[in-house]
């Protein structure tokens, strides 16, 4: 299924992915500007069905090899989407307690959300946790990481599985009360806690490993990793987006603004989240089609990741 990703408003965006089981991610730094369409093709992996997911009551082994990436059984039911829902978040991001309260009520939303997907398809279903430092340095079992105006605005780490909402990453003063920003960023990294659960990241590490991280191989890898998550956070937005809650189309098209403006832009820094057109386009996918399948970009052609 091909589609065409909108024109969208892009500056300049680096995204690092550290491969001891966190991803890190920076702020946009300048000006926008005007990027051509392009478009995303994601193969299915098993014959496609309008069949809900059926609840798989115990537990499979994490799979391993192309068994835990484009033939995940993630996809058994390629066209199931996720399920309509309003979801409310108290206020915004203008302070620590306001943080707190929002991120808090979003990430149980996204638990809603994404649990049937994890468990029709065999595996155990953990909701991820939640941190909201308050300094410029983050230290968890993943690593110490920077944060603030120009590095990190937000991380997962897969060894504790939390995910880490710092102020300084996603400074008010700059995003201001447009909650769909921060919301659609929690949904990215949350999209990495999929990734941990259902063993698509392990095996990423894995083959990145005998690669070599920053060859061309492990860093299209890595690629594909981000594009997914990015995808899963517009599967997100797209869920409950016009569904008698708080968001609506105009709050689409902020997150899609904002989505546009990150990914890979320093052409002297690894090539690891994907360009700026990929960033923003696989997270529209996901958003406008809503189903999972659409979001293998582990089956996609080189040319829809670069």
């Amino acid at each position: 299924m091909a589609i065409a990703a909108v024109l969208a408003l892009v500056g300049a965006a680096v995204w690092v992915f550290n491969k001891r089981g966190s991803t890190t991610a920076s702020e946009p730094v300048s000006p926008a500007v005007a990027v051509p369409t392009t478009e995303y093709t994601s193969a299915p992996s098993y014959t496609a069905t309008t069949t809900p997911p059926t609840t798989t009551t115990r537990a499979l082994p994490l799979p391993t090899g192309e068994a835990a990436l484009g033939q995940n059984r993630l996809y058994a039911n390629f066209d199931a989407g996720l399920a309509k829902q309003p979801c409310n978040p108290t206020g915004w991001p203008s302070d620590a307690v306001a943080a707190k309260i929002f991120y808090e009520t979003t990430l149980q939303c996204l638990n809603t959300a994404w649990k049937p997907f994890v468990t029709a398809a065999g595996f155990e279903f953990r909701p991820a946790k939640l941190s909201i430092p308050t300094g410029t340095v983050v230290t968890n079992p993943c690593n110490t990481y920077e944060v603030g105006p120009g590095r990190n605005p937000a991380l997962y780490c897969g060894t504790d599985e939390t995910i880490y909402m710092p102020l300084v990453g996603m400074p008010a003063d700059k995003y201001g009360d447009q909650a769909v920003i921060y919301l659609a960023m929690l949904a990215h990294e949350y999209g990495h806690h999929i990734q941990a659960l259902t063993g698509t990241s392990g095996e990423e590490y894995k083959q990145a490993q005998a690669l070599g991280e920053q060859s061309a191989e492990g860093l299209e890898l890595s690629r594909r990793l981000e594009l997914q998550a990015q995808c899963l956070s517009g599967m997100f937005v797209g869920s409950i987006v016009e569904t008698g809650g708080r968001f609506t189309v105009a709050d689409y098209q902020i997150a899609l603004d904002d989505n546009a403006t990150r990914g890979d832009w320093d052409p002297s820094a690894p090539r690891d989240h994907g360009s700026k057109a990929h960033f923003g386009g696989w997270w529209d996918q996901g958003y406008r089609l809503n189903k999972i399948g659409e979001c293998n970009t582990w089956l996609s052609p080189a040319s829809d990741v670069s």
